[in-house]
Formats: structure tokens, sequence, C-alpha cells
């Protein structure tokens, strides 16, 4: 009999929710003025862009947060060499700051940077004010700061849980929305990336924390691509699967997890970072303005197993 009634009385706790969501979202419409031509608009319609421009970014400013070693660096490295310039957000004293300016200006590309732990979302918010006062004007945010600590479920500590909470996950949203607000502000397109991971999907031990960041940071990429769309600001994640980098290095050298991954990737090998360019480059181009929400899975066909 309770079964039955919590069955009756579904639908009208679903009418009501949707009612009261769809209340909100017609409201969030309301401010979208529909008599203005938006960025993204043409009076007569869409406009393809020429095959030559379609990939481009050439004298785009890229916004980039961990990109002095492993993935980072070489995503933010792609950039430059695409033609983009470069600010980058690292903590203060990185001692691969010169190595990444001498690389970033090899390739004729600006280069600027701000000191700031991810992790402090106050001193995060407070460094993306000194970005905007220094005149950047911002065209693309490459969210790839991010940490781990390894270790069984019932080992982790309030610190090891808070430490990757709060650089994977609210550092990534920090740094997502205080660049969305300036594009708003400014009435610019953007493009937002984010870096996921593909253990948001498939989660393996020893990970607890950081897949639940990079499941957050999926479902965050997706709420804020509702919100974002109508104003031509795309939102996308990548989701690597694993590759070799200095932070995977140990995982790669302990036989019986290198053997698990192997056996469970088709195409049988760990990624090189280069091999995530290409994701890369396609969101942060013209080529993807029709793609926002999306998570771009580059696992070598982990997840299709």
């Amino acid at each position: 009999m309770a079964t039955a009634v919590r069955h009756r009385l579904l639908p009208v706790a679903v009418n009501h929710s949707f009612a009261l969501n769809s209340a909100r979202f017609n409201s969030s419409l309301s401010k979208f003025d529909r008599t203005k031509t938006y960025p993204n608009e043409k009076a007569n319609g869409y406009q393809p862009i020429p095959l030559p421009d379609l990939f481009s970014i050439q004298g785009k400013t890229a916004i980039c947060t961990g990109i002095t070693g492993g993935l980072g660096k070489s995503l933010g490295l792609t950039l430059a060499e695409a033609g983009a310039n470069i600010v980058s957000i690292q903590l203060p004293g990185d001692p691969e700051l010169g190595a990444l300016e001498k690389e970033v200006r090899s390739f004729g590309q600006k280069f600027h940077h701000f000191d700031c732990n991810i992790g402090d979302s106050v001193a995060l918010r407070k460094c993306f004010t000194e970005i905007w006062t220094a005149g950047v004007a911002p065209d693309i945010l490459l969210n790839c700061a991010g940490t781990n600590r390894h270790g069984p479920l019932e080992t982790l500590t309030d610190e090891d849980i808070n430490v990757v909470i709060d650089v994977n996950l609210k550092g990534s949203f920090v740094a997502a929305q205080e660049m969305a607000k300036q594009l708003l502000r400014n009435q610019r397109p953007g493009k937002i990336i984010n870096i996921g991971s593909m253990t948001a999907y498939q989660a393996v031990w020893n990970t607890s924390t950081y897949a639940a960041t990079k499941a957050g940071v999926v479902q965050f990429t997706k709420a804020f691509s509702n919100e974002l769309a109508g104003r031509n600001i795309q939102v996308n994640c990548i989701c690597p699967g694993y590759f070799t980098t200095p932070m995977t290095a140990t995982l790669a050298q302990h036989q019986e997890y290198n053997d698990f991954i192997l056996d469970r990737t088709p195409a049988g090998r760990w990624g090189d970072p280069s091999e995530l360019r290409g994701a890369l480059l396609f969101l942060a181009s013209p080529a993807s303005n029709f793609v926002t929400g999306s998570s771009v899975v580059v696992d070598g066909g982990m997840l299709g197993m």
C-alpha cells in the first residue's frame, strides 16, 4: 500500500519541480534580449567559417592554470604554438616559470604570469581581478591545474580530501566562473576548456577523491554550458585516460598497475601528452562553436571496453 501511495504522489512532485525549474528558466531567458544581435548571431542566419580559419586561434589570448608541467605544459605550449598569447596562473616561486616563458616566447607569442594558489578561492578571485586590471582581454580559459593524493579510502585524511577538492573542483569552478563573468561583462565570445579525467566515468582503486572531483568537473561543465551557450561562450571538457607524465611515472613503474592499464586499454599503451593537442585545438577554435557541455574522452579506447 505504501508503495502505491508513493507512485501516486511521484507525478505531483515531479510536475511541481518541473514547473518551478521552468519558471526559473523562463526568468533567466527574459534577461536575454532577443531584439539585440549577439556575437554568435547574424541577421541572415549562421555564416560558415572559411576552412582555413576553422581551427585558427591566431592572436587570441588564453588564460591557463597548471601549465608549468605535465599534461598542462604540453597543452599550454600547444595554444602558444597555434598562435595564442599566454597568461599563466601558477604557484608563487614555481621553478618551471622561466622555462615555460622561454618556450612560449620562442613561438613569437606574448607571455604574462600571475602567482596564485589555485586551491585558495579567495586568492584566486583576487588574482583574476588583477588580470582584468592589467588589461587582459581573454578569449580562452584552459583550466588545467590539478593534484592527487593516492591511497586507500580508509587512509585519507581531511587534509588529503580538502587539498584535492580545493584544487581540482573548487579551483576549476572558480576560475571558470571568473572567466565567464568577465566575458559576460564585456559581451565577448569565449571558450572555457576544463580538464577532467576518464576516472570521472570509471574510477579505479586508490583514487576516490580524485575521481569524485573529476566527476564534479564534468558535471559543472554541463551546468555552465546551459547558462552560457546563448551568449556565445562554449564550455567543454577534455577527459584524458592514462598518459605518461611526471605525475604518473610511479604508476607506470608499478608492474601490477601498469599491466592493469595496458590490459584495459585497447590501444595497448599509455598516451603521449602530444595526443591531446587535437582535442584542445578543436575546443579552443571556431570549429567547436556549436559544441558545448561536452566531454571529449581521449583514452586509447579504455571506456569502450
